[in-house]
């Protein structure tokens, strides 16, 4: 065997053993590290680091890998949950974002919980809202984002009839994709908060009308799918299957801790 052939042999081996402890969760300090693609479940919660943006480009589809972790504190959570991520100072193409850091309640997007939570329609829903608390030392270009899908059959992840999210922070480019869709209308929340909705395709994003970003509060997330229906955009037998809080980072490197999250929901 020549030299050049055990050194590519030993490479190789490094490079594996590099990527199954980035993936493997380990403790740091009084957390514990999660890396991207890789959930940690507690009851109707779980924590993914999901880098969609990173793994449609072939120049970064590697670094995907290695760019988003978890920090979590079993004992508490979802609550005093970090998200760090470390990604080109420059905006993906064709994504906008690299990634969906975030922590969901029962089954956002095809990843049922530990504790089943019951999808029901909207017209059958009593409570749905949540209680947050975010704060960064720096999120660089991302967004604070909550989201949930809409779907006509809760057993298929990929019957998704609309998006619907509200923006808690949001960098120019973000807030110009928001301004530069469908104006549905203006939408006050218990709170006294106003937002601007709009629809691009099928996906509703609601932004404050300030654009400032609103760090924690509550959200009466069944207030404004009633509102939706008066406008017409929903029917009222769409299917609701979980929600996510998280980061969508565009570029560069930042961190967001989910302080506070607690969904209310019947």
């Amino acid at each position: 065997m020549t030299v050049i052939r055990r050194l590519g042999i030993g490479l190789l081996a490094v490079l594996a053993l590099l990527f199954v402890f980035a993936r493997y969760p380990a403790w740091g300090g009084d957390r514990l590290v999660v890396a991207a693609r890789t959930n940690f479940h507690k009851g109707p919660y779980t924590a993914y680091a999901q880098p969609w943006g990173g793994d449609a480009d072939p120049l970064y589809r590697y670094w995907a890998t290695y760019a988003d972790t978890m920090r979590i504190d079993p004992a508490r959570f979802p609550n005093n949950t970090a998200m760090h991520w470390r990604w080109p100072p420059h905006a993906p193409r064709g994504a906008g974002v690299w990634a969906y850091d975030f922590i969901a309640y029962g089954n956002y997007d095809g990843g049922p919980p530990e504790t089943p939570v019951p999808p029901r329609q909207i017209d059958r829903i009593r409570t749905l809202r949540h209680d947050f608390a975010w704060t960064s030392t720096g999120l660089g270009r991302a967004n604070v984002l909550t989201e949930f899908y809409l779907r006509s059959d809760p057993a298929d992840s990929e019957s998704k009839l609309l998006e619907i999210g509200f923006l808690l922070s949001a960098p120019p480019r973000t807030i110009a994709f928001a301004d530069g869709g469908k104006p549905i209308g203006q939408y006050r929340d218990a709170a006294g908060r106003e937002w601007k909705a709009s629809l691009n395709e099928k996906y509703v994003l609601f932004l404050p009308t300030d654009n400032a970003p609103v760090a924690k509060g509550t959200l009466d997330i069944l207030a404004a799918l009633r509102w939706l229906k008066a406008q017409k955009l929903v029917t009222g037998t769409e299917w609701f299957t979980g929600i996510a809080i998280g980061a969508e980072p565009m570029a560069g490197f930042g961190h967001l801790q989910i302080d506070r999250w607690k969904v209310d929901y019947e």
